[in-house]
């Protein structure tokens, strides 16, 4: 069973029952028999038998929590442009299967030259039809300065409903940073439309004297269309500090800040 979306815009589910040199041919619930010519097709997309079962529509290959990449990837010609809190916007694109690049940037007015602009490069592969892993980057460039972030992750589950684990490693001015950053992620579709996310990470530093960890991430839901979806959260922080060399040098604190982005699919995925 497929969705296919022609030329026009138009989406259907169907089962393809036969295929020439020039068309397809489906047959759907709601318009019976369908031929579409090739050069009207924008992009066919298998369904998992769950989708086949309930209706659902392929709303992308699952790459991408809110912010945080999963181990899932970005299908060949597939690409997206995201706005994150109006003042951050991202782009990626699958120039394979297994392997995508994106870029993130602000366009903060007040901020001039001290806009942020990031490279995101990311692979991935299947170890199976539940498990796979990736890796990537998220490369941070600021007035000359930059920072790195490299990351390695596993993904199980679908497209709609999935568990990510990761963890990365800094690299500042080009020193690396011996202090993990643990992430842990999730999203489960519980209708038609609506998708339920969270990712969380989190930050340990500690020496002889002093510790201070950190949680944080961002919760919330996603409403999703055939190419545009929206997300509204809360993004969330938490932070304690300890400093054994003074007692009573101790302190904690947390807070929740709303969290809103839209994300657009586009490319030609057959």
């Amino acid at each position: 069973t497929y969705t296919v979306e022609v030329a026009s815009g138009t989406s259907v589910i169907g089962v393809l029952t036969a295929v020439s040199a020039e068309e397809l041919t489906f047959q759907t619930k709601d318009l019976g028999v369908l031929v579409i010519k090739r050069t009207n097709l924008k992009q066919l997309s298998l369904m998992t038998p769950e989708q086949a079962r309930r209706g659902y529509d392929y709303q992308g290959n699952g790459n991408r929590l809110f912010f945080a990449p999963t181990a899932r990837n970005l299908r060949r010609g597939e690409g997206t442009v995201q706005t994150i809190d109006i003042f951050l916007l991202g782009v990626n694109y699958g120039i394979t299967d297994n392997i995508s690049m994106g870029a993130l940037f602000t366009w903060v007015p007040a901020a001039g030259a001290d806009n942020l602009f990031a490279l995101t490069p990311k692979v991935s592969f299947p170890v199976n039809e539940r498990v796979r892993l990736g890796g990537g980057g998220l490369l941070f460039f600021q007035q000359g300065t930059n920072f790195t972030l490299a990351y390695g992750n596993a993904t199980y589950g679908s497209a709609d409903n999935n568990l990510t684990a990761g963890v990365g490693y800094a690299f500042v001015g080009g020193k690396y940073v011996n202090t993990p950053v643990f992430m842990l992620g999730g999203a489960t579709r519980v209708s038609r439309r609506i998708s339920l996310l969270n990712e969380t990470y989190i930050l340990n530093i500690k020496d002889s004297y002093e510790n201070a960890t950190f949680v944080g991430g961002i919760a919330g839901v996603r409403v999703s269309g055939q190419r545009l979806s929206g997300s509204l959260g809360m993004m969330y922080g938490f932070y304690s500090y300890t400093n054994r060399r003074y007692a009573g040098d101790n302190s904690g604190d947390g807070g929740a800040y709303p969290f809103a982005e839209a994300t657009y699919r586009f490319g030609r995925v057959k």
